[in-house]
């Protein structure tokens, strides 16, 4: 596996992404951009978690009421700024008055970020993993934020950047994106509460070979890990997030931190997952740099 290198010029990055993407690299994803150091989906966060390395940004999408699309993690304002109310009942230009908190709930100066913002920073430097496109609007057509997220992407050029990961089955997938579901790099969802669950990862290796599939494996006796030899058989990629201990019978940030990275993020390698999201870009980094990884 090749060594994760520092952040070169906008031009070389493209060439290195389209680069990673084709071994067998450890790609990593960071959990809504940098929440540590900044607060969580601002612009400051994706800064830092591309200077620390990552290869993705995992954020956040929502829509406001005039129909822009927003990076926030909650239905509502409350939590992340000084203000209150759902951001479906809200304009650009409320949400824009706003100030973000940080991870400790303190003020900063900084603003809620556009879609478009995003992008102009991440271009040429990380894909963004848009999460939360799984959800249908009040009042709108099944899949119109998917749709309107592929119209901003589209317009910027960043298709082949912008990564979407969803637990629908083939047939909703290629309904509600189109020709684009080959473009954007698709990971479908791989987890027990899948109805049919082989027959469901057969089609989407058949149908579209996707970039990667996710892993949501709470223990290694599920039928989730059970299609890991399968996938990994086929050329896609595994896609694990480190996050949370129930996506990973264990193996998580918490004990790759607290205990041994080896036990955590290392035994999540050795299992062939090579597209690890985290909380600890940096950390994680810098583990996969000691060891060629």
């Amino acid at each position: 596996m090749k060594l994760k290198t520092q952040i070169a010029m906008s031009v070389s990055l493209a060439a290195t992404m389209v680069s990673i993407a084709g071994t067998n690299s450890v790609m990593v994803a960071s959990h809504r951009a940098d929440w540590q150091f900044a607060p969580e989906n601002s612009l400051e966060s994706l800064k830092n978690a591309i200077r620390f390395g990552a290869d993705i940004i995992e954020t956040d999408v929502r829509m406001t009421k005039d129909g822009h699309i927003v990076i926030m993690h909650d239905y509502a304002v409350n939590r992340t700024t000084n203000g209150s109310g759902y951001i479906g009942d809200l304009t650009l230009e409320e949400i824009r008055a706003l100030r973000l908190r940080d991870n400790l709930g303190a003020m900063t100066p900084y603003q809620v970020p556009t879609l478009e913002e995003f992008i102009s920073v991440a271009k040429g430097k990380a894909w963004l993993y848009l999460d939360k496109a799984i959800y249908d609007l009040p009042g709108h057509e099944e899949g119109t934020l998917v749709r309107k997220l592929l119209e901003i992407a589209r317009a910027n050029g960043t298709l082949e950047e912008t990564v979407f990961v969803l637990p629908w089955p083939y047939e909703k997938a290629k309904r509600i994106f189109g020709d684009d579901l080959e473009k954007v790099r698709y990971c479908p969802v791989i987890e027990d509460k899948i109805p049919d669950l082989e027959a469901y990862v057969d089609e989407y290796i058949e149908k579209l070979h996707p970039f990667a599939f996710q892993f949501r494996m709470a223990s290694l006796d599920s039928k989730t890990y059970a299609q890991l030899p399968k996938v990994l058989a086929s050329g896609s990629r595994a896609f694990i997030a480190a996050t949370w201990s129930n996506h990973t019978a264990g193996h998580d940030d918490r004990v790759s931190i607290f205990e041994s990275p080896d036990k955590g993020w290392g035994w999540l390698v050795e299992q062939g997952f090579t597209i690890i999201e985290t909380n600890h870009a940096r950390e994680l980094v810098r583990y996969l740099n000691e060891r060629a990884k």
